[in-house]
């Protein structure tokens, strides 16, 4: 669901076959190549290996790691990230399993230099950077899973939230207020959402604790937005005016848990602004 929320990326980064456990790729004039060697064996362990050199055979990026069962690594993407002429190059680490978990880093393709990003995204992920301020090195943009199985909601009610990273001068932080228009297009696409779930019959053959679970879940993503975009008190009691009581309920007394989720995740520290910039 949240990779539809993602826009195309700056023609500068170029995107990497994900569906391929060996490839090769040109990361601007340099030579990527990658492989798995994947074990879904608890007494065999596997092996990924990550490798970028340049024109002239040096190596700029090494990685060589042990994959438990059912693990695998998965280059992203590589570019001009940061539009000085470097190169970049991102790949997650996927645990295996039908949830769970994405661990991606950020590494520019010179040797010695430290990780742009290295972050853990449970069941979330990051896609395509953008150009979300006008200028200078591009935004990262993924999802963060802070709602899953949030108060016994299933995974598949589970609402993800946007997560955007930017470049401090030496590395990629979480500065997800930083881009309340990006926030506010997506309180707006959960206002559409949460109407027609309202509007939808509900299920009558299904156990109490299921039949909310899409009000529920489009009206705690709701709620958070709104914690992102910093008026979450004024916007509660209008998301509980417009949902089944049982939903109002519920959401009234999960708003302190969902907010202490939130702080776990984002910097909720710096004010949002109408015109973000870096």
């Amino acid at each position: 669901m949240w990779l539809a929320l993602l826009l195309l990326a700056a023609t500068s980064v170029t995107p990497l076959p994900t569906n391929q456990d060996s490839g090769s790729a040109m990361c601007g004039a340099d030579q990527l190549t990658w492989s798995n060697s994947r074990s879904f064996n608890r007494d065999v362990q596997g092996s990924a290996m990550v490798q970028a050199t340049s024109p002239s055979g040096v190596e700029l990026f090494q990685l060589d790691q042990s994959l438990g069962p059912g693990e695998t690594v998965i280059p992203l993407w590589c570019g001009d990230l940061l539009g000085d002429g470097s190169q970049a190059l991102a790949f997650e680490t996927f645990s295996g399993g039908a949830h769970c978990c994405f661990s991606v880093r950020v590494v520019p393709l010179t040797p010695g230099a430290s990780d742009l990003l290295d972050a853990d995204l449970g069941n979330g992920g990051l896609g395509q950077p953008q150009q979300l301020d006008g200028d200078g090195p591009l935004e990262l943009v993924g999802a963060s899973d802070v709602f899953a199985y949030f108060d016994d909601l299933s995974f598949a009610a589970s609402p993800f939230m946007p997560l955007f990273y930017v470049y401090d001068g030496q590395q990629y932080v979480e500065a997800t207020r930083q881009f309340p228009d990006q926030i506010q297009a997506r309180i707006d696409q959960a206002n559409d959402g949460l109407a027609q779930a309202v509007a939808r019959p509900l299920a009558q053959n299904v156990p109490e604790r299921f039949r909310y679970q899409e009000q529920q879940s489009i009206a705690l993503r709701l709620y958070g937005l709104h914690v992102l975009l910093g008026d979450a008190d004024t916007a509660l009691p209008d998301i509980e005016s417009r949902v089944a009581p049982p939903v109002a309920s519920w959401l009234e007394q999960n708003t302190p848990a969902a907010e202490a989720a939130i702080a776990s995740v984002y910097d909720l520290s710096s004010p949002t602004s109408l015109s973000p910039s870096k």
